[in-house]
C-alpha cells in the first residue's frame, strides 16, 4: 500500500471475481442445454410411447365398432319381419343376445408423463390441449358409456339366458350343444318366438338397439378425434 499498489490488487481482485462468476455463468448454462436436451429426449420418447397407446386404442375402437354394428343388424332382423323365423333355434337366439364391449384402452404413458411434468413439454400448445381432452374427457365419458351397455346388456341377457318361458342354449358355441333339453326343438323354437313378439321381449330388443346405435355413433365418433391427435403426435415426432 505504501509503494500505491492497492489499486493494482483491487483490480485483480475484480478480475479474478468476474472470471469465477464467467465460469459458473457458463456452467449454470451448460447444465441447462443438458437438461432440456435430455428433457426433449424423454418428450420423445413420450411422444413416441403416446403413439403407440393411440394406435392401439384405434383398433380396440374399430373392433367395438365392427361388434356394434353387428349387433345393430342382428337385432333390426327381428324387428323388420318374420323371416328370422325360417331359421333354427339357436340361430335366432343368436340375433337377439348382444354382446357388451371391454375398455382396453391405456393411459399409462400419458400418467406417466403428468407425473413426471412434462405435459406441457410434449409439442405445440394444440397437442396438450388435444391430449387433455383425449384423457380427461374424452376417455371417462367412453368408460362410463361402456358401463352403462353393460348395465342395461346384463339385464337383456338374464331375460334370453335365463327366462322361465325358453329353455336356452349356448350363446357363444363352447361345444354344449350336445346337452339335452326337456323340450322339443318346435317347442323350443315355438317358446322363443312367443319371447321376442311378447312386449317385454321386443322392448328389450328395441332398446338394445337405441343404446347400441348410440354407443356405436360415439365410438366412431371417437375415433376420428383419435386419429387426428395420433397425427398431431406423428407430426410432432417428424418435426
Amino acid at each position: 500500500m505504501e509503494k500505491n499498489k492497492t489499486g493494482k490488487y483491487l483490480k485483480y481482485a475484480v478480475g479474478e471475481i468476474i472470471l469465477v462468476m464467467i465460469g459458473i455463468l457458463l456452467a449454470l448454462q451448460v447444465n441447462n442445454w443438458n437438461q432440456e436436451r435430455l428433457n426433449q429426449q424423454r418428450a420423445d420418447g413420450y411422444l413416441k410411447s403416446l403413439a403407440e397407446d393411440l394406435s392401439s386404442d384405434i383398433a380396440q375402437y374399430n373392433f367395438n365398432i365392427k361388434n356394434y354394428a353387428r349387433d345393430l343388424k342382428n337385432n333390426k332382423k327381428v324387428l323388420k319381419n318374420d323371416a328370422y323365423k325360417t331359421l333354427e333355434t339357436d340361430s335366432i337366439i343368436k340375433l337377439v343376445f348382444g354382446y357388451y364391449q371391454l375398455d382396453r384402452t391405456s393411459s399409462h404413458t400419458y400418467e406417466r408423463i403428468k407425473n413426471a411434468g412434462l405435459i406441457e413439454s410434449l409439442g405445440t400448445e394444440e397437442i396438450n390441449k388435444a391430449l387433455n381432452n383425449y384423457y380427461n374427457l374424452e376417455l371417462p365419458y367412453y368408460q362410463g358409456m361402456l358401463e352403462w351397455d353393460k348395465h342395461y346388456n346384463d339385464k337383456d341377457s338374464d331375460f334370453w339366458a335365463y327366462n322361465d318361458n325358453f329353455e336356452t342354449g349356448s350363446i357363444r358355441n363352447y361345444g354344449t350343444n350336445s346337452l339335452s333339453y326337456n323340450d322339443s326343438p318346435i317347442k323350443r323354437k315355438g317358446d322363443l318366438i312367443k319371447l321376442i313378439e311378447s312386449t317385454q321381449g321386443r322392448n328389450h330388443i328395441r332398446n338394445a338397439i337405441i343404446r347400441h346405435e348410440h354407443t356405436l355413433a360415439k365410438v366412431q365418433e371417437l375415433k376420428i378425434k383419435t386419429q387426428k391427435l395420433l397425427d398431431l403426435i406423428n407430426s410432432e415426432i417428424v418435426n
